[in-house]
């Protein structure tokens, strides 16, 4: 097998995560890649492999690092400070961590338009122990941002069923998943190796 013939044009990919939905086959056949990429080049399935770090890159002009103003817009409609319930103790400390919210914002921000630009309420974000445990938040949560790659927020749409939120989010986003809605709000989330996880409160 040569790296070759595991390639894909970008239109092929779009069209792959098009139709994603984490169905068993679809996860056999990522795992299939995954082998055929090993055996081309093992390198390339490494944290330090460079299309891994060009990928983990902030987008052009998003700038948001740990030590912003609460007032900075991390997304359009989302600022730092709706991260860390506008506390100090909660503020992020790590690069990776600020990744990872601005992604998780910019699910939030889709979901926004998705439902006719509806205000985006932030219920929990950032949650760095001992805070986490202080709040009865489960031992490892996302909410703690502590690894890259892993955060969450819990939010809700003003205005939006809930149940519609989140069952729209159930098809749209590929990671973590909390079915919140009958407490009143959605659970998004994500953690190495950015699995499709699904779980009820």
């Amino acid at each position: 097998m040569t790296i070759q013939e595991v390639q894909l044009t970008a239109a092929e990919w779009a069209n792959f995560w098009a139709y994603y939905k984490g169905e068993p086959q679809q996860e056999a056949a990522i795992e299939m890649l995954r082998q055929y990429i090993n055996e081309a080049d093992p390198t390339l399935l490494t944290q330090n492999a460079t299309w891994v770090q060009k990928y983990r890159e902030q987008p052009k002009g998003s700038g948001f690092t740990p030590d912003k103003p609460f007032s900075y817009r991390v997304t359009e409609h989302i600022t730092y400070g709706e991260l860390c319930l506008n506390q100090e103790s909660r503020r992020f400390t790590q690069g990776h961590q600020c990744e990872t919210a601005y992604r998780l914002c910019q699910f939030a921000e889709k979901a926004r338009t998705y439902f006719g630009n509806k205000p985006i309420i932030i219920t929990s974000g950032h949650r760095p122990e001992p805070i986490n445990s202080q709040v009865g938040g489960a031992p490892g949560s996302e909410h703690t941002y502590s690894v890259a790659g892993k955060g969450a927020i819990d939010f809700f749409l003003e205005g939006v069923s809930t149940y519609a939120l989140q069952d729209w989010a159930d098809k749209e986003w590929p990671f973590s998943l909390g079915y919140g809605a009958p407490k009143g709000f959605i659970h998004v989330g994500m953690r190495p190796p950015g699995e499709r996880i699904r779980w009820n409160y």
